[in-house]
């Protein structure tokens, strides 16, 4: 709403007369004024600059997906397949696999060594004493993109039992698809876990028989799985698998 006008006399329409000694100036105070301006602006722009580059620096935690994404040499990587791949995904309308129906239950999958993104080796061994979920996703997934904050956050939250290792594998890279590169999603995630890379005929995916995205292997602190699932499992009941993974005895 605007200022209604008041009729009258102007105070300052003769300041100029009322003014004893030497009128100022105008023009240099002006231009004055402009440049302290111009020099505070810039300070204030150098200063957000800095802030905004080491809150970015701080956010991406240490040996972590998110840090080797941050310094990405490569997308895919070569991949070393050491046992016996698990049988295939079974046949059945839940996204958790019954275990009475998962012939994969009860087997030790195989080993696999390669690299992250920054060329850091990734080794992903069920015998290490650890019990631990390996998740293979895809960057252009709609599921995967959907699933991976949510696991993330669900992490942040302290859900995450210390006694289980989380690792992904980032498979199925396509340059021509939607989210890529990966790794510039796993900084945007700001993703903890360790990431394997894939090779272009996905090794990795095929030896714990992956049937579609995204893709969970549970084993225990044996190396037994434990738990398959695929598709876009609720973090709900994604939570309670995992922390009743990390609460049983391992399979002898």
């Amino acid at each position: 709403m605007n200022e209604p006008k008041h009729e009258g006399a102007d105070p300052y329409a003769n300041l100029s007369n009322r003014t004893t000694g030497h009128r100022p100036k105008t023009g240099l105070m002006i231009i004055g004024a402009t440049v302290a301006v111009v020099i505070l602006l810039g300070l204030v722009a150098f200063f957000v600059t800095r802030s905004e580059n080491n809150s970015d620096t701080e956010a991406i935690s240490k040996d972590t997906g998110a840090e080797a994404a941050q310094n990405a040499q490569q997308e895919q990587a070569s991949v070393t397949v050491i046992g016996q791949p698990l049988p295939e995904y079974p046949k059945t309308t839940s996204m958790v696999a019954p275990p009475a129906e998962d012939p994969a239950v009860g087997q030790t999958p195989p080993v696999l060594e390669g690299f992250s993104f920054d060329g850091t080796p990734v080794k992903i061994d069920p015998a290490d004493g650890r019990a631990k979920v390996v998740m293979f996703v895809a960057h252009w997934c709609p599921h995967c993109q959907a699933e991976v904050p949510l696991i993330q956050k669900w992490i942040d939250e302290g859900n995450k039992p210390k006694n289980v290792d989380f690792y992904a594998v980032s498979t199925s890279v396509k340059a021509d698809q939607a989210n890529y590169p990966p790794s510039k999603w796993m900084i945007k995630v700001g993703f903890s876990p360790k990431v394997m890379l894939d090779n272009p005929s996905g090794s990795a995916a095929q030896a714990y028989g992956l049937p579609g995205f995204p893709y969970f292997v549970m084993m225990d602190s044996a190396g037994k799985v434990t738990q398959r699932a695929s598709g876009e499992v609720p973090i709900d009941q994604f939570g309670t698998l995992v922390i009743s993974l990390g609460s049983q005895p391992a399979t002898p």
